[in-house]
């Protein structure tokens, strides 16, 4: 199924979606991402996390995200904006970056359950509302400073309408609180290719036995290996979903070292092998 949007991108671009092409496997960003629900509801997934995505509520993945739309209402519709990293990184560079660290680790902001009167959702529509006037159509002029100015002034806009309580109670997490956020933060990034708990103890500076402590205490129980096999399974479900790359390519690209390793991964983690997962998506 053709995605009606780029996974990359090297230009800021603005769109409006109903998503549905997301609905039926997991698409990967490999941009940044801003999306707002403008009407109707739907679970998005990231692989291990899932957000009730309702209108008024916010996700921005500054690294881009694996994403897929689960359970979308008829009316289900989002405003989003994709901008490439390198705009990203020169827009970041004068802003602190403890804030990016909480954007990082608390990608969804509800404007309704956090402003009675709603004038921050209004404002960040305004914000969308110039997103689409500046990059509907590329600039013919001055494209990348255009593109940079607005990305900076937008992040510290959002910035300074972050409630100070949320920043004062992240700034107030356990240890193991912290590490469990960096966690999975490093997971959505590195499942791909590392697929072992040690990779990301060492990432971290913890020990395997430390790392596996402060994951279950904060993830309802679930392991460490779990939440990167989880991960890895929807990155898997990514890949197979582009018909013009074989198994063995696949295993090659996640790090298996043989496809057949890659087969039984995945159809313990689904009950059906990856030929079956293709056929019944039509792949």
């Amino acid at each position: 199924m053709k995605i009606p949007f780029p996974s990359d991108t090297t230009i800021m671009q603005y769109a409006e979606s109903d998503l549905a092409s997301l609905t039926h496997y997991p698409f990967r960003f490999a941009c940044g991402i801003q999306l707002l629900c403008v009407s109707g509801r739907s679970i998005i997934s990231t692989g291990v996390e899932q957000y009730d995505f309702c209108e008024t509520s916010e996700l921005i993945f500054l690294a881009g995200s694996l994403i897929q739309v689960i359970n979308p209402s008829p009316d289900f519709r989002v405003r989003m904006l994709l901008f490439p990293k390198e705009i990203f990184l020169k827009a970041s560079l004068p802003i602190d970056t403890s804030y990016f660290n909480y954007i990082t680790e608390v990608p969804y902001f509800n404007h309704a359950a956090n402003d009675a009167n709603l004038a921050s959702w209004r404002r960040v529509n305004q914000w969308m509302d110039m997103a689409e006037l500046l990059f509907t159509h590329p600039a013919k002029h001055f494209r990348e400073q255009l593109e940079q100015n607005f990305l900076q002034s937008l992040f510290m806009w959002v910035f300074n309408s972050i409630p100070q309580k949320y920043l004062s109670i992240h700034n107030k997490y356990s240890r193991k609180q912290m590490l469990y956020h960096r966690f999975m933060f490093l997971i959505r990034e590195h499942s791909t290719q590392e697929h072992q708990i040690g990779y990301y103890a060492n990432q971290l500076c913890v020990t395997p036995r430390y790392l596996n402590e402060a994951v279950i205490l904060y993830s309802n129980g679930r392991t460490p290996k779990q939440l990167i096999d989880e991960q890895l399974t929807a990155e898997l479900k990514v890949q197979l979903s582009n018909p013009s790359l074989s198994v063995t390519e696949i295993a090659q690209l996640l790090n298996f070292q043989e496809p057949a390793n890659m087969s039984r991964f995945f159809k313990k983690n689904t009950g059906m092998s990856p030929k079956e997962f293709r056929s019944l998506n039509k792949l």
